[in-house]
């Protein structure tokens, strides 16, 4: 019965995510609004890390999967992807670069944020 009340509060968070997604007057992915309720609920303590727990490591498990459709989707545009092979793989190369980099300095960041957390507590 645990199981089933954890695929119906992620389902539930999806559905609410659509919902909201498509009454926005801007364009949101449902799923991305989807993560952020659902960080959004947790954060709060709405709800508990333990009632979607189960779920979320089946699908984090299973992703491979779910990616599989929009893989094959790509085949259909191998023509397109063939001519501007190049261009993309710059792109990729230019995006890849400033992610990591974006990713590296968020971590510096965090790091530095930690030590001054622990050196005040330190102090008191």
């Amino acid at each position: 019965m645990n199981v089933i009340r954890q695929i119906l509060i992620v389902f539930g968070i999806c559905l609410a995510a659509t919902v909201v997604s498509g009454l926005l007057p801007f364009t949101l992915p449902a799923s991305v609004l989807a993560i952020l309720l659902l960080a959004g609920l947790l954060g709060v303590g709405l709800v508990k890390e333990g009632s979607v727990a189960g779920v979320c490591d089946f699908l984090q498990k299973n992703l491979t999967f779910l990616f599989l459709p929009a893989g094959v989707g790509l085949l259909e545009y191998l023509d397109v992807l063939a001519e501007s092979g190049v261009a993309l793989a710059a792109v990729c190369v230019v995006s890849g670069f400033f992610t990591f980099a974006a990713a590296a300095l968020t971590v510096r960041l965090v790091q530095r944020i930690q030590k001054g957390v622990r050196h005040e507590r330190t102090h008191l």
